[in-house]
């Protein structure tokens, strides 16, 4: 937490980083309390840090498991890139089939790789719809072999 010169302090977390808003000193002390001991506060960090990277912030029992992706520090993504106009009406065919509705609309992402920082353009397929977007693009397959 740092305070800026708008008279605002920057919250940063262990899962996600700095906090999209600043926040006033009198929400800020609703909302948390001050820790007593530094040691406390180092050993809370670093084990939010390292659940955060592998679990997402509703805990072990999350009902979606590990397609659950809210809060999580790393997270896998799935992005169709390259030439994907022709294949786009079948691809928002698939998405349209899925349960939740943050899963089928379509979403131009751009990611960068962790191991070696590559910059990738395309369009975000959800974990949940991998299954049936290969499924409805087997057909691209079978032209090209």
């Amino acid at each position: 937490m740092f305070f800026s010169s708008s008279g605002l302090y920057k919250i940063f977390r262990p899962a996600v980083g700095e906090a999209v808003r600043e926040m006033p000193l009198t929400e800020l002390k609703d909302k948390y309390r001050k820790i007593s001991s530094l040691e406390k506060a180092r050993s809370g960090w670093e084990n939010e840090y390292e659940v955060s990277s592998k679990q997402c912030m509703h805990g072990p029992n999350c009902k979606l498991g590990n397609f659950c992706t809210v809060g999580r520090r790393l997270q896998e993504v799935n992005v169709l890139g390259g030439l994907i106009l022709p294949v786009w009406g079948t691809i928002e065919k698939a998405l349209s089939k899925q349960a939740r509705q943050s899963h089928k609309r379509l979403r131009v992402v751009r990611i960068e790789t962790t191991t070696d920082n590559q910059r990738i353009v395309g369009l975000l397929i959800p974990n949940a719809a991998v299954e049936s977007v290969l499924q409805d693009l087997a057909w691209v397959q079978d032209i090209d072999d």
